[in-house]
């Protein structure tokens, strides 16, 4: 604002010279007219006295012009001294307005110089309570920590005697933990043993009649799931990825046999792997266990294993006539289809293998030993014994228990009677347009199957 004045002051100066400067320069313009009027008059009287009385008139023509332009000046001299007494007083004017706010703005900073100067003494003081009592507060805690201190020093005794004790009770147990593990690995290695499995591209040792196994084995027990055989297949590509030379072995413990389904996918992955994949039965094999058997590449039976052939079966014949009479086709061209490789192999016909199986027995179940399945071509080689080469641990006798046992054949681990046929219902649901080839001779589970339909 203060400069805003002063650029007013110096307009308003400037003004006021100009209008002198021109004032000045009209008089000086005046002045030098009168003086040539002066000269010129003095030489025209010299010349001519006859123009006396005309220089007369002249010289009063210009006094007359003289004095109206002293009186015009004198009014334009006024006019100016006017102007620049408004002038001087707006300067005056504005002067003084300066000065009223350097003034006001004093009184102001002085004003906010007195609070701010109250405001930092009310600071000082609460600076002053505050840090007499942090002092009383430090004191207080240093006072607490002199306590602490004389605690933690006899703690700290106290712990250094338990130290030593725990020391020496550390060193015992690590001397005992020490003999515990010696202990355990020697359990261990006298449970194990260090040997390598054996591979041979033709197992069968003809001096002793002994099959030699390696690890590239594969357990079938109990029914034939599609589960369980998506399980067998896919150990047949593991080890076919691994090695497409040495032989796989398919060990059949005991199965009664299962789905049409599935024993077909473990029958279509024997076929096509590159590595021979040979089946071994050592104590039971029956229906789609009996198909894979006779149908693999190459097939070893104990003496006394028991292998049982008969026709496929369903649980579900039920329905009109139309319903009945396709459903029986269907099963018609499953017997054709996998009997009747069997009484290829046998070298009779699809007839005269039915014949058979129901000269054997009422229900069609033809089941004979390893010996005598061998002559009728059942199974290829009938073995005296099993050389396991990859068994190098000694087995638990957890893992023979009847609970596994009834795991393995029907996929539930129950403790109780009951609980088990319930498990055998629930396992031998089929899948839509699938049908049974496991051998049940006393038909419990079928009729077992006909009431859970009835009651749900």
């Amino acid at each position: 604002m203060a400069l805003h004045y002063k650029h007013k002051l110096v307009r308003l100066g400037f003004l006021f010279f100009i209008l002198l400067a021109k004032h000045n320069i009209a008089a000086a313009a005046k002045k030098d007219k009168k003086k040539e009027v002066a000269v010129v008059s003095p030489t025209v009287q010299k010349k001519s006295s006859d123009a006396d009385h005309a220089n007369t008139n002249t010289k009063a023509k210009l006094q007359s012009e003289q004095t109206e332009l002293e009186i015009e000046n004198a009014l334009h001299r006024a006019r100016l001294e006017k102007e620049l007494s408004a002038i001087i007083s707006q300067i005056e004017r504005l002067r003084v307005q300066k000065e009223r706010k350097r003034l006001e703005k004093e009184t102001e900073d002085e004003n906010a110089r007195r609070e701010h100067e109250k405001a930092m003494l009310l600071l000082n003081m609460e600076k002053e309570k505050l840090n007499i009592e942090l002092e009383l507060a430090q004191a207080r805690f240093m006072k607490q920590m002199e306590k602490y201190n004389i605690q933690l020093i006899k703690l700290d005794k106290e712990i250094q005697l338990e130290k030593g004790q725990t020391q020496l009770l550390q060193e015992t147990t690590n001397r005992l933990q020490a003999e515990i593990e010696a202990l355990q690995a020697k359990a261990v290695r006298d449970k194990r043993i260090e040997k390598k499995p054996i591979y041979l591209n033709d197992p069968l040792n003809k001096q002793t009649n002994t099959l030699v196994l390696s690890d590239r084995c594969i357990e079938l027990n109990g029914t034939i799931t599609p589960w369980k055989a998506n399980y067998i297949v896919d150990q047949i590509h593991y080890f076919n990825n691994k090695n497409s030379v040495h032989p796989i072995f398919l060990i059949i413990g005991y199965s009664s046999g299962g789905f049409v389904s599935a024993g077909c996918n473990i029958l279509q992955a024997i076929e096509h792997s590159k590595a021979p994949v040979y089946v071994v039965v050592k104590a039971f094999a029956a229906s789609m266990a009996a198909i894979i058997t006779t149908l693999a590449t190459k097939s070893y039976a104990y003496p006394n294993a028991e292998i049982l052939h008969h026709q496929p079966s369903s649980w579900f014949l039920y329905g009109n006539l139309r319903a009945t009479k396709e459903q029986y086709e269907v099963l018609n061209k499953i017997w054709k289809r996998l009997g009747g490789r069997v009484a290829k192999k046998m070298g009779i016909s699809l007839k005269a293998f039915d014949k058979k199986l129901y000269e054997k027995s009422m229900y069609g179940d033809w089941m004979e030993y390893g010996d005598y399945a061998k002559k009728i071509k059942w199974v290829d080689y009938v073995i005296n014994g099993i050389q396991h080469s990859a068994i190098s641990s000694l087995p638990d006798a957890a893992d023979y228990s009847f609970e596994k046992f009834i795991k393995e054949q029907y996929g539930f681990n129950k403790e109780k009677e009951t609980e088990t046929s319930q498990a055998v219902i629930q396992y031998h649901a089929l899948a839509p347009h699938d049908f049974d080839y496991s051998y049940n001779p006393d038909k419990k589970t079928q009729m077992m199957m006909s009431l859970q339909g009835v009651t749900k």
